[in-house]
């Protein structure tokens, strides 16, 4: 938000789809909140409702949080985000998207599938460990996306003519894509076009309406290399729900291509009708300086609904060959669900943590947490730039620590909820 002030408000009490207003969430679940807060660059904003309480549970969750921010509140005095990879967030989209396959019937909290694309990515992102940013679809100029190695779309159909034309000279700069599904078949009113507006830049173009959603439909392997790096033993991997139809405009094969849906029961009819095609299911291109990956098919969408680990390891691997060989400014190497935050602060650097390893992370609630242990970091700092300490904020231990040129290196030993690295 460009240094300007963002509030995000945490509600102490229970608010779900069962929704008791004056009785406290766990206090797991708010600490949770408020640490994503801080870790992304806002100001937490901690209230209740009534004047007159009768569960006070919630008031010492909130003050041993707020003590321990306004001990290391100099830490969180953000100058700039280090992060070189950027996700849009699409909000004509996600507010108003229909698509040609049923979406149109979507209605009250059934909306919510418009986000699921996004969804998706977030959750590849996650399970990768990258540090990266969201950036709006309004905030498409120069300046902004200079700071960025590779720029995700997670199915952003509604875009305008500016916003096409601001992604292309993104691209034309040195700039690397990874979109998917109908990203750019609509303008910003939701009305179609009769191709891809970004359909020079992906090297697609559509040969027919969006075909499903089905089931039982998959991706066969055409070629070995980085997108496809860590499948072995398989020719096939899980095809999204959704596509769209696509030609190529290059001549090069495709490396992974449509294996079309075919019924999975009864079991005597499961094979597959037509077992290869030449329809590329993705398409992966160089242009210039820039690499884009454009994926025919909802698969962030698909990834969010199934699980699948397949779709998340191959939307990682895809945002990786993107963003190119040069190091990424942070690694954190261990065990567990873990979201990274990086930052460049007035005192120096800080890295935020935050653990979401527990037994309900798929449900509404946190109620307990499972610590982890030792995370590996590098950390990627300014040129000349010397760090003299590194300590960890929630349990207050300096670290040993190695700096060779611009890289420091450190172990993080183990994360209960959240952890906060400040390098000065």
């Amino acid at each position: 938000m460009k240094g300007r002030t963002i509030t995000n408000v945490t509600g102490a009490y229970s608010n779900s789809r069962v929704t008791w207003r004056h009785v406290a969430k766990p206090a797991v679940e708010t600490t949770m909140w408020m640490a994503q807060t801080v870790a992304t660059g806002m100001v937490p904003w901690f209230h209740w409702l009534g004047g007159a309480p009768e569960d006070e549970r919630w008031k010492e969750t909130g003050r041993r949080f707020f003590t321990w921010l306004a001990k290391n509140e100099p830490h969180f005095w953000n100058t700039r985000s280090i992060a070189d990879v950027a996700v849009l967030y699409p909000q004509r989209t996600i507010a108003f998207y229909r698509s040609g396959t049923g979406a149109g019937s979507w209605r009250g909290g059934e909306r919510a599938q418009t986000t699921e694309y996004l969804q998706g990515v977030y959750f590849a992102l996650l399970e990768g460990r990258f540090v990266f940013d969201f950036v709006h679809e309004d905030d498409l100029g120069v300046d902004t996306l200079a700071r960025y190695r590779v720029l995700v779309l997670p199915n952003a159909a509604y875009l305008s003519e500016r916003h096409c034309e601001q992604i292309r000279r993104y691209v034309a700069g040195g700039g690397s894509l990874v979109a998917t599904f109908e990203t750019s078949r609509y303008d910003e009113w939701g009305d179609p076009r009769s191709g891809f507006a970004l359909g020079d830049v992906l090297g697609v173009t559509a040969t027919g309406p969006a075909v499903g959603p089905g089931r039982n439909s998959y991706m066969r392997i055409e070629q070995r290399n980085a997108i496809t790096d860590g499948f072995t033993g398989t020719a096939l991997l899980p095809a999204a729900e959704t596509r769209v139809p696509i030609r190529a405009t290059s001549a090069d094969a495709p490396v992974l291509t449509v294996v079309p849906g075919y019924p999975a029961f009864p079991p005597e009819m499961v094979f597959a009708r037509t077992p290869r095609t030449d329809e590329p299911a993705a398409v992966f291109r160089q242009q210039g300086a820039s690499r884009i990956a454009y994926f025919a098919g909802d698969v962030d969408r698909t990834l969010w609904r199934s699980g699948s680990e397949d779709l998340s390891q191959l939307l990682q691997n895809a945002i990786r060959w993107a963003r190119g060989a040069e190091p990424p400014p942070v690694t954190v190497d261990g065990e567990g669900m873990v979201e990274i935050v990086a930052w460049e602060t007035e005192p120096g650097y800080a890295l935020h943590l935050l653990n979401y390893n527990n037994p309900n992370m798929t449900r509404a609630f946190m109620t307990r947490l499972s610590r982890i242990g030792a995370q590996q970091v590098a950390f990627q700092v300014a040129p000349g730039r010397a760090i003299r300490s590194v300590r960890t904020l929630r349990d207050n231990r300096s670290l040993s620590f190695i700096q060779r040129e611009r890289i420091v290196r450190f172990e993080v030993p183990s994360i209960d909820d959240y952890e906060v690295a400040a390098l000065t």
